[in-house]
């Protein structure tokens, strides 16, 4: 007896297979399920760029280097003002990133004295969770 070449083998198993029925059911009924077609989502979440840690909002062009901290940014009671140049936010994980603010330095690379924050360089994007 001579075996198939697993591509030839595989073609022929996969004509035999008929194409399932599509059918509506409640979420509940829908685990160990496959889904018919893609799913969207029809909100962003988190709704804006988010904090994934407890730390400092800066501009990573400010970075390596000594920042005003202006505000705070908490859960549910962000920072509206615009950051700007040479500004820091104390910011909280899950809290809106501040606009003008585009990276995240953590509490533990963060050295504050008064309203002054040094902070190491950071890339754009560090622990920040898109929108």
């Amino acid at each position: 007896m001579k075996l198939l070449p697993v591509e030839e083998a595989r073609a022929r198993m996969l004509a035999r297979v008929g194409r399932p029925a599509i059918e509506t059911v409640p979420l509940a009924q829908a685990v160990g399920r496959v889904l018919a077609q893609a799913v969207d989502a029809q909100r962003d979440q988190p709704p804006f760029p988010a904090s994934a840690m407890d730390g400092y909002a800066v501009r990573a062009a400010d970075t390596p280097g000594r920042l005003t901290v202006v505000g705070e940014s908490a859960a549910g009671a962000g920072f509206a003002p615009r950051l700007s140049p040479g500004q820091a936010v104390r910011i909280f994980t899950g809290a809106a990133v501040p606009e003008g603010a585009d990276a995240i330095v953590i509490q533990e690379d963060a050295r504050r004295e008064g309203e002054v924050v040094e902070v190491p360089q950071t890339a754009a994007g560090t622990f920040v969770r898109p929108r």
